[in-house]
């Protein structure tokens, strides 16, 4: 009796062994860390954009542990998610969005390699190694040539919000600013949020200030409450909002001129897909993506009173 409890004791520790080498059959693939700093229309889009390049590139996801984090939009609760990344040492991490790419960033330490997704101020990432990625930045020139065909005028007071979490939205507010002095008459009215809990009262205060329209940024913290708080507010006050993204417009935006992130998410896929097959992120030059596509919402447009123009081309998304 005594030697058959020995040579279970030897089975039970052979076995512990064996799941320790092999990992049980489960733990020996790879994981690519997905980190999307909160869910809507563009940055839903960027992952599935992520997933295409990954699978286009040739990699064979089933043999891949996927894990797609998300963080809505708390960059602390990125940067845990990022810590745990690491430690489970991750093949690469790939990060949606400024706030959950510098949260990558600080953990990986440059001993990952991570690729960003739709930072729109890429030079808010250059001091960190081991990293690539992709890169949206807006058009504003052309956004505002829909914005003003669709209004029918020019001298225009725009609002609009942003967040001071998004380290890149001074940035486009500035471009806005310039992009605006083309036009005679017309002004941007900018406000800060300080989180999603002040969206409402940052609306009601521009609309109170007399703005025509609202013009949105890439600003991921402002475009995550564009259905819940801001749209019921606009739509009530016949007010438009023009997008910045097509998902935007799909969802009650009255136009834009969108960057596809479809395409943006597809490059930081690639980019990720070449370092698990063995390139140096360092190596691998960001993709940027800037020339926009013209929508608008024929609905919408009809609900607030706009004459779809005839001066810009744009498809129409009801379909």
């Amino acid at each position: 009796m005594k030697n058959f409890k020995k040579l279970i004791a030897l089975v039970l520790v052979f076995i512990l062994a064996l799941c320790t080498l092999t990992g049980c059959g489960g733990s020996t693939k790879k994981t690519i860390g997905i980190i999307q700093f909160g869910s809507h229309g563009s940055l839903n889009n960027c992952y599935d954009g992520i997933i295409a390049g990954l699978k286009e590139a040739g990699l064979n996801l089933d043999e891949y542990n996927v894990e797609r984090l998300d963080s809505n939009f708390d960059a602390s609760v990125s940067q845990t998610q990022a810590n745990n990344l690491v430690n489970k040492k991750a093949a690469v991490i790939i990060a949606i969005a400024t706030p959950s790419a510098v949260a990558a960033a600080n953990a990986a330490d440059g001993d990952i390699p991570v690729v960003y997704c739709a930072v729109t101020d890429a030079s808010t990432m250059e001091n960190y190694k081991n990293m690539t990625g992709s890169s949206d930045i807006p058009n504003f020139e052309k956004q505002l040539e829909v914005v003003t065909a669709f209004m029918g005028k020019k001298d225009l007071k725009i609002g609009v919000m942003y967040s001071s979490e998004e380290s890149s939205s001074p940035i486009q507010v500035a471009s806005l600013k310039e992009a605006a002095k083309a036009y005679e008459g017309m002004e941007i009215y900018d406000s800060v949020v300080a989180d999603i809990n002040t969206i409402d009262t940052k609306t009601n205060e521009l609309i109170n200030r007399g703005v025509d329209c609202f013009v949105n940024l890439l600003d991921n913290t402002v475009v995550g409450k564009l259905e819940t708080n801001i749209l019921p507010i606009t739509n009530e006050k016949k007010i438009p909002v023009f997008g910045s993204e097509i998902e935007q417009v799909k969802v009650g935006c009255a136009a834009s001129a969108s960057i596809e992130y479809i395409n943006v998410g597809k490059a930081a896929g690639q980019a990720a897909a070449d370092i698990i097959n063995g390139k140096n992120a360092d190596d691998i030059p960001v993709a940027t993506i800037t020339e926009p596509n013209n929508y608008y919402n024929s609905k919408v447009c009809a609900e607030l009173g706009l004459t779809v123009p005839t001066t810009v081309t744009a498809t129409d998304v009801v379909e």
